[in-house]
C-alpha cells in the first residue's frame, strides 16, 4: 500500500539493474541469505534477539556515554538526545549505527536516506522489544582526509563547492571558510522563509565553532536531534585509548589483511569483485602535515612519504602516549565502531555493505560480535512540478524508470496520425518473406541460396526504413521528446541515480521538518524495495 501524508505519497517497487543499481548491491539487498558464509545472520528483524544477547554485557557503556556528553558540551541537547546518551549506560539499551563522511550540506540524497533508515529501524525495534531501548547513531567520518569527496554538493544542476587546502582530517578544517557557501545558498533561496531560518542558524554555528566537525554536529542535530540521533566523532583521544588493544594487534600482527583476504575467493566464487583490497597495515597517522598512511617494511613502521619512522618498540610507545594520532582506515574502522558501541546493526549503502562482507573473519579474530547488515533504503523523489509534466505525457511515473531510448520509441509509436511502421506490420512482412524462403526449398539449391540472400537484404532494408521513419517522427515531435528528456534527467541526473547526485535542501526548504519526518516514517524495515516519493500536486 502507498504511504501517504498531506504533502507526500510513496509507493515501493522492486529495484532492478535498469534503475541504476549494480548486481552486487542488488544481490545482497534482495537476498542477504546468499551471503550467509560472509555474515553472522541475514538482515531480518527476527534475528535481533540473538544480537541483543551478544551485546548485553558490552563493557564500555559508561565510557561511551561520557565521551558523547563531552562531544555535545557546546550544544543545547534535545531531550531525546540527552536521554539516549544517558540510556547507553543501561544494559537494556543498544544502538543501530550508520556511518558517512561529513559531506558538505549532507552531500547527495542517500545521506539523508541512510539516517532515516537508521532512525526508523530503531523505532520499529522499540515496538518489537518494548522493555529495551534502541539508539540511532551517526558515526561521522571526520577523520577522512579525502577533501574532494566531501567539499561539494549539487542543487539545480549547479555544483556548490568549498575551497580550502586539503590534506588534514576533514573534521579538523576551519569552519569559518564555509561562509561563502552559505551566502550562495542565501541568494539561491532568497524567497524561502525556511531557507532563511536554517541558513541563519548555519551562520551562527560557523561563528560558534572552531572546526568543521563541531559545525557539522550542529547541522546534524538541527535536522535529527528531535529523533534522538546521536552524532559521534571518532577523532577522539578517549575513544582511541579504548581501542588501543585492537590498534596494537593490527600493528603487530596485521590481522585485518590476513583475515580479510580469506573472504576474497568466497566473494569471487559468488560472481562479484572485492570492493576494497586490504592493505598489509590498515592504519593512518595524524601528522603535523596531514593524515598519512602507515606502512610496515623490513621491521620498520613508517609513513608512506617516509616523514616519520619507528621501530616496534618506538611505535608501541607512541601508541601508548598518543593513541589519538592513530586512525583506522576503511577496513579497520568498522571494528572501531563495533568495539565502542553496544551495536546490533549497521545501516549502509551497497558499497559499504560490499566491504563489510570482507570482514567477518576479522571480527571473529578479536571476538567482536559482527552486526546485522541492513542495506539503507533507496528512493526517487518526484517533485510536484515533475508530476505535472508527467501528467501531460502518455506515461506514468513508473514508465520513467525505463531507459530513455525505450521511452522515446514508445512515445513515437503511441502517436496518432503519424503513420509509424508498427511492429506488427514489420512482423507481417517478415512472416511473408519467411514463407517465400520456405517455399524456395522446393527449388534448386542455387536459386534457393540466391532467394535467401535477397530476403536477408530486404529484412535489413526494412529495419533501416523503420529506423529512418522513427528518426523523422522524432524530429517532428522534438519538443515533446525534449520534455521527456527533461523529466528523465530530473529523476536520473547524468544518467545516474538521483540519490547519488542531488542534495536534499530544496525539498527541505520547501516542506521543512515534515519532509524529514516523511522520509523516516515511510520506510518499512524488511521491505527491500525502491521508494518512489511523490509531492502532493495542487
Amino acid at each position: 500500500m502507498p504511504e501517504k501524508s498531506n504533502s507526500f505519497t510513496s509507493i515501493a517497487i522492486f529495484p532492478e539493474i535498469k534503475h541504476g543499481f549494480n548486481p552486487f548491491d542488488l544481490a545482497y539487498w534482495q537476498n542477504s541469505t546468499k551471503f550467509s558464509s560472509l555474515i553472522s545472520h541475514p538482515a531480518e528483524l527476527n534475528n535481533f534477539s540473538e544480537q541483543i544477547g551478544k551485546k548485553r554485557d558490552f563493557p564500555f557503556r559508561t565510557e561511551i556515554s561520557t565521551i558523547l556528553f563531552e562531544q555535545y558540551n557546546s550544544i543545547k541537547l534535545t531531550d531525546r538526545v540527552k536521554t539516549n546518551i544517558e540510556r547507553l549506560k543501561s544494559s537494556d539499551s543498544f544502538t543501530v549505527i550508520c556511518a558517512h563522511q561529513p559531506c558538505l550540506m549532507g552531500g547527495p540524497l542517500y545521506w539523508i536516506y541512510k539516517i532515516a533508515t537508521t532512525i526508523k529501524l530503531c523505532q520499529n525495534l522499540e515496538l518489537q522489544f518494548p522493555n529495551k531501548h534502541f539508539v540511532p547513531v551517526y558515526y561521522c567520518g571526520a577523520e577522512d582526509h579525502d577533501f574532494e569527496e566531501i567539499n561539494h554538493f549539487q542543487i539545480f544542476n549547479q555544483k556548490i563547492e568549498w575551497k580550502t587546502i586539503p590534506g588534514h582530517a576533514v573534521g579538523q578544517l576551519d569552519a569559518k571558510e564555509l561562509s561563502h557557501v552559505i551566502e550562495t545558498l542565501q541568494k539561491m533561496f532568497s524567497n524561502s522563509e525556511q531557507a532563511k531560518l536554517f541558513l541563519n542558524k548555519n551562520i551562527e554555528w560557523i561563528n560558534q565553532t572552531d572546526n568543521y566537525v563541531d559545525y557539522y554536529r550542529h547541522f546534524v542535530n538541527e535536522l535529527f536531534g528531535s529523533y534522538g540521533l546521536l552524532f559521534f566523532n571518532p577523532d577522539n583521544k578517549s575513544a582511541k585509548k579504548l581501542f588501543l588493544p585492537i590498534i596494537k594487534k593490527e600493528l603487530l600482527e596485521q590481522f585485518i589483511y590476513s583475515n580479510a583476504k580469506k573472504s576474497i575467493p568466497v566473494i569471487e566464487k559468488l560472481g562479484y569483485h572485492t570492493q576494497v583490497n586490504p592493505r598489509e597495515l590498515n592504519l593512518f597517522y595524524h601528522h603535523a602535515d596531514g593524515r598519512k598512511r602507515m606502512v610496515f617494511e623490513s621491521g620498520i613502521y613508517k609513513l608512506i612519504d617516509a616523514a616519520n619512522q619507528w621501530t616496534q618498540e618506538e611505535i608501541l610507545t607512541e601508541l601508548e602516549s598518543n593513541p589519538e594520532r592513530f586512525s583506522p582506515n576503511v577496513l579497520l574502522r568498522p571494528l572501531f565502531q563495533e568495539y565502542l558501541f553496544p551495536n546490533l546493526a549497521f545501516v549502509g549503502g551497497g558499497g559499504e555493505i560490499a566491504y563489510w562482507l570482507e570482514l567477518k573473519a576479522c571480527f571473529d579474530d578479536v571476538n567482536i560480535p559482527y552486526p546485522l547488515l541492513f542495506r539503507r533504503y533507496s528512493a526517487i523523489y518526484f517533485e510536484s512540478s515533475i508530476l505535472q509534466k508527467i501528467s501531460k505525457t502518455s506515461f506514468t511515473e513508473l514508465d520513467f524508470l525505463d531507459p530513455i531510448t525505450q521511452l522515446e520509441s514508445k512515445f513515437v509509436k503511441n502517436q496518432n496520425n503519424t503513420h509509424v511502421l508498427q511492429p506488427e506490420d514489420f512482423k507481417a512482412i517478415t512472416n511473408l518473406l519467411e514463407k517465400i524462403k520456405t517455399d524456395s526449398n522446393q527449388l534448386d539449391q542455387s536459386t534457393k541460396t540466391s532467394i535467401e540472400a535477397e530476403i536477408h537484404k530486404i529484412i535489413k532494408s526494412l529495419e533501416h526504413i523503420e529506423n529512418k521513419h522513427l528518426k523523422a517522427i522524432k524530429n517532428k515531435l522534438e519538443q515533446e521528446i525534449l520534455q521527456i528528456h527533461k523529466i528523465k534527467d530530473n529523476l536520473f541526473p547524468n544518467q545516474s541515480l538521483q540519490e547519488r547526485i542531488q542534495n536534499f535542501l530544496p525539498y527541505y526548504f520547501k516542506h521543512g521538518p515534515a519532509y524529514i519526518n516523511y522520509l523516516i516514517q515511510m520506510y518499512e524495515p524488511g521491505l527491500n524495495k525502491l521508494y518512489l516519493v511523490q509531492e502532493a500536486t495542487v
